[in-house]
């Protein structure tokens, strides 16, 4: 999972702890690729049976859009899982590093004798699910939240 935070540590520098981010990151992804291929399939059900309690063959197009619907569906629910694979985090023995980004990388790194104090902040439906967000506060009074842990 962390090629690229792997790729950037110092010498001697190892992995304490390697983190992702928790599934519902990319609910909205999921959520509306499963509308849209149970939309799919379910245009396509009526169309069968529309055509053939009618007899006349013709419901190509609608097939097609149906098709159409049912591929944009899978590819949604992919992408969200892609851009969630692509933001690693992890704690070494020295400092924290978050990786953001498919095509333009934001790195964010923080050395760990920096960090004043650590938050973490949940909501109640985040509780049920078992994710929430960390916050870490810097000197100087800088933070960087990490969400959908």
């Amino acid at each position: 999972m962390a090629n690229f935070i792997e790729r950037t540590l110092e010498q001697g520098e190892e992995v304490v702890f390697q983190g992702r981010l928790h599934w519902t990151y990319n609910w909205k992804w999921t959520f509306c690729g499963i509308i849209m291929t149970i939309l799919g399939v379910l245009g396509m059900l009526s169309n069968a049976i529309f055509t053939y309690n009618q007899e006349s063959g013709d419901g190509g197009g609608v097939y097609i859009l149906c098709i159409l619907a049912i591929i944009i569906g899978i590819a949604m629910i992919g992408w969200g899982y892609f851009i969630r694979s692509k933001t690693e985090f992890a704690i070494t023995g020295s400092r924290f590093i978050q990786k953001d980004g498919i095509f333009n990388i934001k790195m964010t790194e923080i050395p760990l004798f920096k960090v004043e104090t650590v938050n973490f902040y949940q909501t109640l439906f985040q509780r049920m699910l078992g994710t929430g967000t960390i916050e870490l506060v810097g000197s100087g009074g800088t933070s960087h939240q990490v969400h959908y842990v």
